[in-house]
């Protein structure tokens, strides 16, 4: 798929910055590497499960395919996430001596704030066989501001000033890594036969992007390397929120195989992202930040009337994306990284420039749903997914501690009067931590640590 012009997306642009700045009040580290673990209170009660089940109107966010189910549907939600992020640091042996990097010694733990996260979406029938829906949605994003801290290393190499510590993470003040990807999806559904549905969501999306005390990483960049140092970067920290805006696609199938077994296939191409060109001596590609494609398969298993389960598989594409998928490896590649390299694509703001090294993820996930009576409908679900950041990859994540891998959820809907129904889910992501070496400093020890708390709050009513 081609990028999308800068022609193409003039209309819609600042209709999605005005979505973006109502439907992302605050930044959030999310639940699958950058995506959260599910869309719509009852999807999420059930641990993300149920991309064969259309139950809700954000349904059609996780496959445009059951539109015309929850047609004459309407929802409007609220999700309140609290994630929890630090990283210990050890004491070196090099203390900023022999070129090592040394992140000051100690426990640091992240300033994370509770983000409020409100979501619509609505469907409706064109025809008997064929429906429409919009859905504005929060898909992913991050908050890491760390205060205090410090850094040694000798600030000029082989000249003549001497190992120095600087305050900061980074050795360059406080530090702050933030994202917010806000999407909006115009799907068209039709059926094709009794049984079989397709589905297909033309996706817009925005994204901002912003990072401080990042400028000790200057003599790593393309532009500083390209010049033999006589050029410093001026896109690299500290320029403030970039926004920049894509577009992709969704296609989506729902089959009921059986008068019991439903099928769901869905899968979201890569959501090309103009350049964040505030950071273009940051991100690989001068400020590329694509969002990744992702496969979903479901099936949904009811055996009564009023009783459910669903297992469904997912795998995201991190590595088709170069800021998330190129590695510390890769940026060691670099002539200015004293490590025998020669490829300048490889620093940082290169066409091959070093990211975050994560691996591409799958992610299973299981849940099941029962209607207690005409009231009430209780749900449950769990969803483990492989660790994204390897153990050489640690130093490079030390701003971005994606550690989650397993989710427990809960949940429940109360019917309100004939059309309205409220819906309520939680979930916990249990602490996950990764202990690797400081590539910048192999005689220092790392740790990275995360948890997050999940709750979702929505109405729902039929027209």
């Amino acid at each position: 798929m081609k990028q999308p012009s800068r022609s193409s997306l003039q209309v819609i642009r600042p209709y999605l910055t005005l979505t973006a700045a109502l439907f992302y009040a605050g930044s959030v580290l999310a639940n699958n590497g950058l995506a959260t673990h599910g869309y719509g209170s009852k999807n999420k009660a059930m641990g993300g499960a149920g991309i064969a089940y259309p139950e809700e109107a954000s349904a059609v966010i996780n496959n445009p395919a059951v539109a015309l189910a929850v047609a004459g549907q309407m929802q409007a939600g609220l999700t309140v996430f609290r994630p929890r992020a630090r990283y210990y640091s050890g004491e070196s042996t090099n203390n900023g001596e022999n070129g090592a990097f040394t992140i000051g010694a100690g426990k640091f733990d992240a300033e994370t704030q509770t983000s409020w996260l409100p979501y619509f979406s609505t469907s409706a029938k064109l025809q008997d066989d064929s429906a429409v829906a919009v859905s504005l949605y929060t898909r992913a994003g991050m908050n890491i501001d760390y205060r205090g801290g410090s850094a040694t290393f000798d600030p000029d190499g082989e000249g003549p000033e001497p190992v120095q510590t600087f305050p900061g993470t980074l050795g360059d003040g406080d530090t702050r890594w933030r994202l917010s990807q806000v999407m909006l999806d115009i799907t068209y559904a039709r059926q094709l036969n009794e049984k079989v549905f397709l589905g297909v969501s033309g996706v817009l999306a925005t994204q901002s992007f912003k990072a401080e005390g990042l400028a000790r990483l200057a003599k790593l960049t393309e532009t500083y390397a390209a010049s033999d140092g006589d050029l410093m970067p001026e896109n690299l920290s500290a320029n403030g929120s970039d926004r920049s805006y894509g577009a992709g696609i969704k296609v989506g199938l729902h089959a009921q195989w059986t008068p019991t077994i439903s099928v769901g296939l869905m899968y979201q191409s890569k959501i090309y992202m103009g350049k964040t060109k505030d950071y273009s001596d940051l991100l690989p590609a001068a400020g590329k930040l694509d969002i990744p494609a992702n496969l979903k398969l479901g099936f949904t298993w009811q055996p009564l009337e009023n009783l459910a389960f669903s297992i469904d598989a997912e795998r995201v594409f991190h590595t088709s994306v170069g800021v998330l998928g190129n590695s510390l490896d890769d940026l060691l590649q670099c002539p200015t990284a004293n490590r025998g390299g020669a490829d300048l694509t490889t620093c940082l703001g290169g066409k091959n420039g070093g990211g975050l090294g994560w691996r591409n993820m799958n992610i299973y996930k299981i849940g099941g749903s029962w209607d207690v009576n005409d009231k009430w409908t209780l749900r449950a679900g769990f969803s483990v997914a492989n660790q994204p950041i390897s153990v050489s990859q640690t130093t490079n994540n030390l701003l971005t501690p994606y550690l989650a891998e397993a989710h427990y959820t809960f949940g429940f809907s109360r019917a309100i009067g004939a059309n309205g129904e409220l819906n309520f889910s939680a979930a916990y992501s249990e602490e996950e931590s990764q202990i690797s070496r400081n590539r910048f400093d192999p005689g220092q020890e790392l740790t990275i640590e995360s948890d997050q708390f999940d709750f979702d709050l929505s109405y729902s009513w039929k027209f």
